[in-house]
């Protein structure tokens, strides 16, 4: 009896799970991969283009995870070549549909322990590369604890929201 029940139970959850479409092909993977926003695309990867080849850093490790099509985690660890201190940064890099978008996220967020750190961006950095211009909207907003800083940065419509805290 027991038996017959488990077994009614097992082929009523396959059912269920193939009539909801919770079964995966690789067809369907391979087609999320290919629904990321295709500008945050390009610019994470000229972002990990451009802290490569940073000659004040060395990249020991880097790794990009999708979290959804508009926004991507990227964890990289960093030597300060000049001193010598090793950093673990976690970054939430979102796009948003327009830069109004972006500081209106911003502007909602509790910046009550940040302070504006900069709004002057750096001349041929990942924006640039990517856009052909400086960012119209560059804010940097930092928050300093005992070997970690906060920043949320807004390069127009891109918000990132990251921790760095000193390995070494």
């Amino acid at each position: 009896m027991i038996k017959k029940l488990l077994a009614i139970i097992v082929l009523v959850m396959v059912a269920s799970l193939s009539i909801a479409g919770c079964t995966t092909t690789s067809n369907n993977t391979n087609q999320a991969a290919t629904q990321h926003d295709a500008f945050l695309e390009t610019y994470l990867a000229a972002y990990k283009n451009t802290t490569y080849a940073s000659n004040s850093t060395h990249i020991t490790a880097w790794e990009l995870d999708w979290i959804n099509s508009t926004s991507a985690r990227v964890q990289h660890t960093v030597l300060n070549k000049s001193t010598n201190a090793t950093w673990a940064w976690d970054e939430t890099a979102t796009v948003f549909p327009t830069t109004q978008d972006a500081t209106n996220y911003v502007n909602a967020m509790n910046l009550t322990a940040y302070s504006l750190a900069s709004t002057e961006y750096t001349s041929g950095g990942a924006y640039q590369n990517v856009t052909g211009h400086a960012p119209q909207i560059y804010k940097v907003y930092q928050y300093n604890e005992i070997n970690r800083v906060h920043y949320i940065d807004q390069l127009d419509n891109i918000i990132f929201v990251s921790t760095a805290t000193r390995l070494s």
